[in-house]
């Protein structure tokens, strides 16, 4: 094989593993889960989504959970009544290079004046601080979509046992991609063994955020969580967010072994060029000087 062919072919497989990562592909921001693999068919493994993505599901879990419309239920409590229009049914998570994607399944509809759909928190830690939250409906002097790294929460009312509920205060850190999507219908199994409904309606709260407005959480286990204004049910995941942490006094994180083996690949194909270049410098001469 020709020299200059195998060290261009060297090259191309560089670039490769310097582009290539494990990420699933992007999202369309939309209210639609069928890119997350999760259908409308009535059956229920809808709730199941496509390979890699991380999930929770409380939808149809567990029957004896009032109708599986908890997560945490404990008799006496009241937590979980109300049907469809108060049940947290799944969270879904996945990256790619750029950013966190989510997706929060709930039967609460947007636009109700009591007890409406909570904001969805980031807990870094995973000890109970929510640290950020992105804003749902457009409330209390935020934009719908901004993320804001929060300083006081409200608990659901009056079940304040689910969690934090909505933003009363923070800095905005930047306005990201969201949606609270229509109705969709037929999502999951439709089972009421407590409560005589024909409710089979369900509403996505889907976005994306820049993993760079986490980037001081860079490989720190968080978890997101959500519920609505009265804490009657709640969902919530466990992840690891992608990265390397930051290393003390502002290190710079040891690349991945991609970037190591792409730049040795690269660093060896320029090292052979200069090589060649100089043992054609040297024919060149050794060849004028016979020749004079």
């Amino acid at each position: 094989m020709n020299k200059r062919i195998r060290n261009n072919i060297r090259i191309a497989i560089a670039a490769a593993l310097l582009g290539s990562t494990p990420y699933a592909m992007a999202y369309t921001i939309d209210g639609n889960i069928s890119d997350w693999g999760v259908t409308s068919t009535g059956n229920a493994s809808d709730w199941t989504p496509n390979s890699g993505v991380e999930y929770a599901v409380s939808d149809q879990v567990n029957s004896s959970l009032s109708g599986g419309y908890v997560v945490n239920y404990t008799a006496p409590s009241n937590l979980g009544y109300g049907g469809q229009a108060y049940d947290a049914e799944a969270v879904y998570l996945d990256y790619d290079s750029t950013y966190l994607y989510y997706a929060v399944v709930t039967g609460r509809p947007e636009n109700v004046s009591q007890y409406p759909a909570g904001d969805i928190a980031f807990d870094f830690g995973s000890d109970g601080s929510y640290e950020f939250g992105v804003e749902t409906r457009g409330n209390n002097g935020y934009s719908k979509g901004d993320l804001v790294q929060v300083s006081n929460w409200a608990l659901g009312n009056p079940y304040p046992a689910a969690g934090v509920t909505e933003i009363q205060s923070g800095s905005v850190v930047a306005n990201t991609d969201f949606v609270y999507g229509s109705k969709i219908e037929d999502i999951g199994q439709y089972i009421y063994p407590y409560y005589s409904s024909t409710d089979d309606n369900h509403y996505v709260l889907e976005g994306r955020i820049a993993l760079a407005d986490f980037s001081l959480y860079a490989g720190q286990n968080f978890t997101i969580h959500w519920t609505m204004g009265c804490g009657n049910d709640e969902i919530h995941l466990a992840s690891t967010l992608p990265g390397t942490p930051p290393g003390p006094g502002g290190e710079v994180p040891v690349p991945g072994t991609g970037l190591l083996l792409g730049g040795t690949l690269i660093g060896w194909t320029l090292h052979r060029r200069r090589q060649l270049n100089v043992t054609s410098t040297n024919t060149a001469d050794s060849a004028d000087s016979s020749d004079a």
